[in-house]
């Protein structure tokens, strides 16, 4: 018989691209401050892996890549949810 969960263990949300621009614009708290949004919202975009504004996307990337545009524009699809353009 499989155990049954207790309720410690919650499942680990997998590390992805929302994950990995969180920690490169300084953490969840100063992203949620710049970009003007809630922690639970952060939180709701990591879960999901993409971010449901392109609005915020567009503020997120410039915040990122303020002067490379190729890294921008990946950066951009790939937080959209979209894949990585094809050269």
């Amino acid at each position: 018989m499989p155990r049954r969960p207790n309720g410690r263990r919650k499942p680990r949300t997998p590390v992805n691209v929302v994950y990995r621009s969180i920690r490169a614009a300084g953490g969840p708290t100063a992203l949620a401050r710049t970009l003007g949004v809630s922690l639970a919202t952060l939180a709701r975009w990591r879960a999901a892996g993409q971010l449901e504004s392109a609005r915020y996307v567009l503020e997120w990337v410039e915040l990122l890549h303020p002067s490379d545009e190729a890294a921008a524009l990946t950066l951009a699809r790939r937080l959209a949810g979209l894949a990585p353009r094809r050269r």
